[in-house]
């Protein structure tokens, strides 16, 4: 029989159950209707004393101003959006390796040396008044650093491979594309002898410090002479593929020689002993030098920079962060910093002991076609496509 059914009839002890328990059932569903009424209420009322509560953060300085009183019966504004920063703020991007460019750091534009042809080599003067431009006509200007004044131009009458002055800026060696070097005295621009025994294009160029010997890297080969008479000294070999780089140590007693081979091998000068062969990432390298002390070797391969210990060749760091191929390195003169220019047309300086980037540089956003430096890294040249050099000033490292 159903409850229904049941409706009307004399109580009995179970139809007193019955009731009882659907007393309890009405009484049980009123309560909870009142307690949710109730906490509807406060939910509107709590969100109404949001607006007025203060924002609490980690950060002292980034509390939210107090709003006033609101006038009785008005409605609580919305809250509101969190603050954004004024246009010309740009929040700092976190790194593990690198600070943010701070302090309005830039490029500092010297001139523009105009131009038609492709420029093939740059190289600064030590004395930094000079700067040698070859091109692919088979010239070599000597222009000034400051001024753009073309000094003279140079006509080896092939193509210019590459480019070197003596430290005491009175000698240039260009490396050209018929396999030979030639050495020209700056002053009047006479050509005094021509150096000869490679057998394919002169891709790099080197003066020992005291001016007395010239290297100079092929294919696979490198070959030293003494530069008073062109007496062939001796032949280095090892690499298997181009020698796009070198550097003399600052005593002359070692030189550094970068391949394409992913190698950068490291020559007693005196008997042409192979001292270090040091591997890196499956690269080319562009670029090498030596710090002042001699202590350290940076090599430019490909996106990074790698860093090592001269006197056992133990690799200190990888200074990794640009887009494409590093194609110049140059110590500070105190050997505490070092700057990379790359074909992404960007020049970062970074601090020796602990490979942390102290700043990012960025030229105009044309195509270049490489960038040099000087040998204190004081200097850019970028040499573009158009046949234009831009000369910039590169600002020292921030205090």
């Amino acid at each position: 029989m159903t409850q229904k059914e049941g409706a009307g009839k004399p109580e009995s002890k179970d139809g007193r159950t019955e009731i009882t328990v659907a007393k309890i059932a009405l009484v049980s569903a009123v309560a909870v209707a009142v307690i949710g009424v109730i906490g509807s209420a406060l939910n509107v009322y709590l969100s109404s004393q949001a607006v007025r509560a203060p924002v609490l953060t980690d950060s002292p300085a980034a509390e939210a101003p107090r709003p006033s009183p609101l006038p009785s019966g008005t409605a609580a504004p919305p809250s509101p959006a969190p603050a954004t920063p004024p246009i010309d703020v740009v929040p700092p991007v976190a790194s593990t390796t690198s600070p943010p460019v701070t302090g309005g750091l830039a490029l500092v534009p010297l001139l523009t040396l105009p131009g038609s042809d492709p420029i093939t080599s740059t190289a600064f003067s030590p004395d930094g008044q000079l700067l040698a431009v070859g091109v692919e006509n088979g010239e070599v200007r000597l222009q000034q650093v400051k001024g753009g004044i073309l000094v003279r131009t140079l006509a080896p009458g092939i193509g210019v491979g590459s480019a070197a002055f003596s430290r005491d800026s009175q000698t240039l060696a260009t490396g050209l594309s018929n396999t030979t070097v030639k050495l020209w005295r700056v002053s009047d621009g006479r050509l005094l002898r021509t150096l000869e025994g490679l057998s394919s294009y002169v891709y790099s160029v080197a003066f020992s410090p005291d001016g007395q010997t010239v290297a100079a890297g092929s294919f696979t080969t490198v070959m030293l002479w003494r530069a008073s008479d062109g007496t062939l000294l001796r032949k280095l070999e090892g690499h298997v593929s181009h020698v796009y780089a070198l550097a003399f140590s600052p005593d002359g007693q070692t030189l550094a020689s970068g391949s394409s081979d992913s190698t950068v091998k490291v020559w007693r000068v005196r008997s042409g002993t192979l001292v270090h062969d040091l591997k890196g990432d499956g690269n080319y390298f562009n670029g090498v030098a030596f710090s002042p002390d001699g202590q350290t070797l940076a090599g430019g391969e490909f996106t990074k920079v790698m860093l090592w210990r001269v006197s056992d060749g133990t690799l200190l760091s990888k200074l990794p962060g640009h887009s494409s191929s590093v194609q110049s390195v140059a110590f500070s003169p105190d050997g505490q910093t070092l700057v990379s220019g790359s074909k992404d047309i960007e020049v970062r300086r970074w601090r020796v002991r602990d490979g942390m980037r102290l700043y990012t540089l960025e030229e105009d956003g044309r195509t270049v076609a490489f960038i040099t430096l000087s040998g204190d890294g004081s200097m850019a040249a970028a040499a573009y496509r158009d046949g234009t050099v831009k000369l910039s000033r590169v600002p020292s490292a921030p205090k």
